[in-house]
């Protein structure tokens, strides 16, 4: 039996691992690629980078998802996919601009005259 290499992708197009695809037994010359896998080798990753599925091919792009993130609006933490005022970050591509990796300073006690 025929098998070919393939790259598998997470939900979030993240390179998880290489793998094999068999062909299939009643119909030669095609594959049992599984969902979210690809034929095509993503590129080698440079520390704080990794690769991603973009629109079907695979791209080099900023790693946060293991960082310690910050919403700078209010200085919580974050939590990667958490809902902020509508918007989501995933850990991959440039942080936006309502994230930061900086721990904000906490806010100093007033006190009462």
């Amino acid at each position: 039996m025929k098998s070919i290499n393939v790259y598998q992708a997470d939900p979030n197009g993240f390179f998880m691992y290489a793998s094999k695809a068999n062909e299939l037994a009643l119909d030669p010359g095609n594959f049992n690629v599984p969902f979210g896998a690809v034929p095509a080798a993503p590129p080698e990753a440079i520390p704080g980078q990794v690769a991603r599925l973009v629109d079907g091919q695979w791209a080099l792009v900023e790693d946060h998802r293991t960082d310690t993130l910050y919403v700078i609006a209010s200085g919580a933490r974050y939590t990667l996919g958490e809902a902020v005022e509508g918007q989501r970050y995933d850990g991959g591509g440039p942080l936006p601009e309502w994230l930061t990796d900086i721990q904000p300073e906490p806010a100093e006690a007033v006190e009462a005259e």
